[in-house]
């Protein structure tokens, strides 16, 4: 059984890629802790807060 494509396509930026193999050096288990926002984002399930009026 074939899993389902994903809905959404997520790319990092050099500069989030960066950060993230600085950060992964002081904290361990980063990359597991966001791959569920990932997973989130690729099912087209947008997180966070929607802000008005942003220039």
């Amino acid at each position: 059984m074939q899993s389902e494509p994903s809905l959404v396509q997520v790319n990092f930026t050099d500069e989030f890629q960066r950060c993230l193999r600085t950060l992964s050096k002081k904290y361990r288990h980063i990359r597991s802790d966001i791959q569920p926002i990932i997973a989130q984002l690729q099912a087209g399930d947008f997180v966070g807060f929607f802000v008005l009026n942003i220039p």
